[in-house]
């Protein structure tokens, strides 16, 4: 009986360990000011919606590159709240065979800076976007 009352609780912590492993609607970074899953995807679909309505970006990375720079975004976010990429890779990635000139690069910056406005992100959810875009931005300048 005595080993029994021992079991529960570890049994107890266990099922909750376990039910919480894999939510990411908790974590830490921008990920977690952003508010997981739900405020991440608002700024991603956001963002998305700004590069497909200006036609040099639109031109310039098609549809499917789009969705990669979307994808590329959510992933550079996750990382900052310690998940692992859901596929492809982070912006940098996405972004780095793009073959986008200055006009293209200024372009998807003021994308993300209109998503974090059209959001209401505030001035320390912006600053943590920001270290994200800034060395894509600069590595992106090199070429």
């Amino acid at each position: 009986m005595r080993s029994k009352r021992f079991a529960l609780p570890i049994v107890l912590a266990l099922s909750c360990v376990l039910s919480c492993a894999g939510s990411k609607d908790v974590g830490g970074g921008l990920w977690g000011t952003l508010g997981g899953v739900t405020g991440v995807s608002k700024l991603i679909d956001s963002f998305g919606r700004n590069m497909s309505a200006n036609s040099m970006l639109s031109q310039a990375l098609g549809s499917e590159g789009i969705k990669q720079t979307k994808m590329g975004l959510y992933n550079s976010i996750a990382k900052t709240g310690g998940y692992a990429f859901e596929k492809g890779t982070d912006l940098q990635g996405a972004l780095k065979d793009k073959k986008l000139d200055a006009a293209g690069v200024d372009a998807v910056g003021s994308s993300l800076t209109a998503a974090a406005s059209e959001v209401g992100l505030k001035s320390d959810q912006v600053a943590g976007l920001k270290a994200i875009w800034e060395p894509v931005k600069m590595s992106l300048a090199k070429k």
